[in-house]
């Protein structure tokens, strides 16, 4: 009586799986009805990404290959992570991608906060500073002395360039004059601001083109 018990759960067992398996890959019950995307800062970047999925509806959701997916977006320089997600309920897909953040254009490249250089399609249209240097360590002391300017001064500023981490330079607009400002190391910035507005101030200076602040105790106008 028992082995007969135990038979027949085993038979409705077998049954209910081999009806889900049935239910999630083969019938019309479990299908992609809609495909949405999220976290393309772009619409290009979009477009990129549905074209990566390569998903259309009415397909089983079951058979969508997320880590396959997954791992052919990841492969754009400018995502950072992506999570793809199925509600069996609404039949709706969603793929979430999260983008790296630019902090600067680095050598005509967007680089992000770790140097990972990137092209957003589309372009990127909030204004971060423009970085030339010759390696990523030189590239973000840069961006890394950029942050740290006041507002009301790295707004006038431009073409930032990094011969080395100790080696930076960049120019700067007082009214009608572009001034270029050989800053040094990314230190003692607050020495660097009041020895550059003291330097400004005095009438023998209203010409100068170059100021050298290298050395805060011993700057060189030019």
């Amino acid at each position: 009586m028992f082995l007969r018990k135990h038979r027949l759960f085993t038979l409705l067992a077998i049954l209910l799986i081999a009806g889900l398996a049935y239910l999630l890959g083969w019938s019309n019950v479990f299908t992609i009805k809609d495909i949405s995307y999220a976290g393309a800062p772009t619409k290009n970047s979009e477009q990129t990404i549905k074209g990566l999925t390569n998903l259309s509806k009415g397909e089983r959701l079951a058979r969508i290959e997320v880590r396959k997916i997954s791992s052919r977006i990841t492969t754009l320089p400018w995502v950072k992570s992506v999570d793809i997600s199925r509600n069996w309920i609404s039949g709706n897909v969603l793929i979430s991608v999260t983008s790296r953040m630019p902090i600067a254009t680095f050598n005509g490249q967007l680089m992000d906060a770790s140097g990972k250089r990137f092209d957003l399609p589309g372009g990127y249209k909030l204004k971060v500073p423009s970085v030339l240097a010759k390696d990523a360590k030189s590239g973000l002391a840069a961006i890394a002395l950029f942050t740290k300017l006041p507002t009301e001064f790295s707004t006038r500023t431009s073409a930032f360039t990094a011969k080395s981490p100790e080696n930076i330079f960049f120019t700067i607009s007082e009214g009608k004059r572009k001034l270029l400002v050989i800053w040094g190391a990314g230190t003692e910035i607050e020495l660097k601001l009041k020895v550059y507005k003291a330097l400004l101030a005095l009438p023998e200076n209203s010409k100068i083109k170059k100021i050298d602040l290298t050395e805060p105790h011993s700057p060189i106008v030019k």
